[in-house]
């Protein structure tokens, strides 16, 4: 917590900022140390210290060459897209890029804690269920568990068809620097496709948009998941970027980097009710967000894949690492109670290369969830003491109040809260209308889907009936030879 002593010339006059792009500047800042809680500790080190601080962070960059590889496949043949959509990734290319503005992002998920891999908010907790990544990217989960093995630096420049040995970095730890790759499809974009070119398409579709590093490269176990164009429909594309992602957050909590990594930009997609000039008002908007303000779960049944495994505890494979999903902790989110779950496990997150995912008494799916929750213990007393509730401090200084940098009365800011409980119903309505029109579209396609159906029976029972006509006939046929050979034999009979 921060406390300003203010000069007299920042007399703050309700509706006005100070200064005009800015929050009000500190004079003599006094600044009081941050409290662990029994969940949340080492928060000194932690991303939201700086926002308890008041303090702009470190600049921070967004990895992933999502931009890069829009123009690339729109000025490539067609083939390449088809293919890339037969592997279920349609309704991800069909998203139209956008540019991100990082503080946005950063003012999100510097409130990402790794100690229970949830988003904590001023009333409440937030999880990533893996029923949000498919909804909003189109992404499914199921399939095969792509290989990891350690492979050569021969094999792998082998598999992706590349010659020149600069593009591996490194040599205990060797790792693939995907901008030649990049540069490779750039110089064949025009030839005709190949098995080899639709492996090396979407080795550089999922690296640049879903696996980037801070140095933008990718360890070479990876690549071997690309040695047979075949497979690539039978993996499980959701848990793989999913699994990425989660694994950049908690790395971002932890400081071990300061970019934002995985596909990072499905971020706005969370936040894209937050309209805000400066990053001190996007801070102050997060802050501010309460239980009434968020459409927990706004999916229609159609539009989201495997929805059940967002209620689960369950271990998701990500690039050489294992990540925990704690589902308890998203059953709100999940159209279900506010529940108090038990303390998370120590272990949450496995680095390096395990064949298979490790054992845990609770890693049993949905049966295992009465023990996974605190009985009778209210959510938001529970959640008071183990987390950190609002961040940002309400400032009294001279004519009036600040908070996130603009002055305003008493009266406007009870106030704003009402303004701000409507633009959430409003926008609420207006995502629960979108969600009707694409339930409308679904339905229709289910339904056309079902009068094709009926028409193809139609078609096969009108066969089915000729085929009988003409077994009929024939039967009729067999009858009347019958009849004239019987006809013959008896007039034989009687001659003799």
């Amino acid at each position: 917590m921060v406390m300003w002593a203010l000069e007299t010339k920042d007399y703050a006059a309700p509706g006005f900022r100070y200064p005009p792009r800015g929050g009000i500047l500190p004079r003599h800042p006094v600044t009081t140390p941050v409290v662990d809680t029994p969940l949340l500790t080492g928060l000194i080190d932690h991303p939201s210290s700086s926002v308890r601080r008041c303090e702009n962070p470190p600049m921070n960059v967004g990895r992933g060459g999502w931009s890069d590889f829009c123009q690339l496949l729109d000025a490539a043949r067609q083939e390449y897209r088809e293919f890339l959509v037969e592997l279920g990734f349609g309704p991800f290319l069909s998203i139209r890029y956008v540019h991100v503005w990082h503080p946005l992002v950063r003012c999100w998920v510097e409130r990402f804690f790794h100690h229970t891999g949830t988003f904590h908010l001023s009333t409440c907790e937030m999880g990533v269920p893996p029923v949000d990544w498919s909804a909003i990217l189109g992404i499914r989960f199921g399939g095969r568990v792509p290989p990891s093995e350690p492979i050569s630096d021969f094999e792998a420049l082998e598999i992706l068809g590349i010659d020149d040995p600069a593009t591996i970095e490194g040599k205990k730890f060797p790792s693939l620097r995907v901008r030649y790759l990049k540069d490779l499809l750039m110089r064949e974009m025009d030839e005709p496709p190949t098995e080899l070119r639709y492996r090396q398409w979407v080795a550089y579709f999922i690296f640049s948009c879903f696996l980037d590093n801070d140095k933008s490269t990718v360890p070479t176990p990876i690549v071997g998941m690309f040695r047979n164009v075949d497979t690539l429909r039978d993996y499980d594309w959701g848990a793989l970027t999913y699994g990425f992602y989660i694994r950049g957050l908690r790395r971002f909590s932890r400081q071990e980097t300061i970019s934002f990594l995985g596909f990072w930009r499905w971020d706005s997609a969370w936040i894209w009710r937050l309209t805000s000039r400066t990053f001190l008002e996007c801070r102050t908007t997060v802050d501010c967000i309460r239980d009434a303000d968020i459409v927990f779960q706004p999916y229609s049944p159609f539009l989201v894949e495997r929805p059940k495994l967002s209620h689960l505890r369950i271990w998701i494979r990500s690039l050489r690492s294992w990540e925990l999903l704690m589902g308890e902790r998203t059953i709100w989110q999940m159209g279900g109670e506010a529940v108090v779950p038990v303390d998370p496990p120590q272990l949450m997150t496995i680095e390096g290369y395990i064949p298979r995912a490790p054992s845990d008494s609770y890693v049993e799916g949905i049966d295992a969830y009465p023990d996974l929750i605190q009985v009778d213990v209210p959510y938001q007393e529970w959640f008071k003491q183990v987390s950190l509730g609002s961040l940002m401090s309400l400032h009294e200084v001279k004519g009036s109040r600040v908070i996130g940098g603009t002055a305003m009365d008493s009266h406007v800011f009870w106030s704003s809260g009402e303004v701000d409980r409507l633009q959430s119903e409003i926008l609420r309505l207006q995502l629960e209308l979108s969600v009707s029109e694409d339930r409308h579209a679904v339905e229709m396609d289910r339904l056309q889907g079902e009068i094709a159906r009926m028409q193809m029976e139609e078609i096969q029972r009108q066969g089915e009936m000729t085929q009988m006509q003409a077994d009929l006939v024939q039967r009729q046929r067999d009858v009347d030879s019958r009849d004239t050979e019987l006809a013959t034999h008896i007039a034989s009979i009687r001659r003799l």
